[in-house]
């Protein structure tokens, strides 16, 4: 958060909303309506303008530390921001449907609560309550593997995985080495993607020399081929390399 917030305040909520827009008003009641809901805690204003529901203790690596609220949000003149502080790595699936938005690194900006689906937004909540910010269950199916995947790499994910599929209709897709894989046979699984924060990968090498040459400058390690998030997927190098690698024995 970027105001000082360590500590609540004794400054009444609806003293503070008193001093905001008709409209934000309408809104702030209805996601202090959903928080309370969600946390089964009473309202408190922290700093200004935010209001928090719970307390959790923070430490930082710079040895900084103090307490939060755990879930909050702050009606503010712009757009609604709302505070997950660990960050929105684990929300794709979420954020996807959510609706119109924009995220920072913990902050979720809503212009207007008709813009986006309440339903998804209180998943969101009831995560962040839970303690999303701990790591998350190994997953045990595609579908849960997809879920994971940070929200800034889904439309990149996405558009390899669908590549893939494209190229080997038969494959069955499955979980494999904790990421996903495509079998061409009943043995094993011989192309592998997966999706982190800055990038998006296939897996592994293929031993073809001159195809090795043109993936040079998305090798990374000994047998992965990364690709960045801001550039647009390279089709026909991918197309080449999921045909290779499936063609193998």
């Amino acid at each position: 958060m970027t105001e000082n917030t360590t500590r609540p305040t004794d400054v009444p909520v609806a003293d503070f909303l008193a001093t905001i827009p008709d409209r934000r008003r309408v809104e702030a009641h209805t996601l202090i309506e959903l928080m309370r809901e969600v946390s089964g805690h009473e309202p408190v204003l922290w700093g200004p303008s935010i209001i928090g529901f719970g307390s959790e203790h923070y430490r930082y690596d710079s040895g900084r530390e103090g307490h939060q609220p755990r879930i909050s949000f702050s009606p503010r003149k712009a757009s609604i921001t709302l505070y997950f502080s660990e960050g929105f790595d684990h929300y794709g699936a979420e954020l996807a449907r959510l609706g119109k938005h924009r995220t920072s690194v913990s902050c979720l900006y809503v212009t207007k609560l008709d813009d986006i689906n309440l339903d998804v937004l209180r998943n969101m909540l009831e995560a962040s309550w839970r303690g999303a910010h701990e790591p998350l269950a190994k997953p045990t199916t595609v579908d849960e593997y997809v879920a994971q995947v940070p929200s800034a790499a889904r439309p990149q994910f996405d558009a390899l995985r669908s590549l893939v599929r494209g190229l080997l209709p038969e494959a069955e897709e499955v979980l494999s080495y904790g990421i996903v894989g495509y079998r061409t046979d009943a043995r094993r699984a011989k192309v592998f993607i997966s999706g982190f924060k800055d990038h998006v990968t296939i897996y592994p090498v293929p031993p073809d020399d001159d195809l090795q040459s043109r993936l040079a400058p998305h090798i990374h390690g000994k047998g992965s081929i990364w690709f960045a998030l801001d550039e647009p997927l390279p089709g026909d190098l991918i197309r080449d390399t999921v045909v290779a690698l499936a063609g193998q024995g």
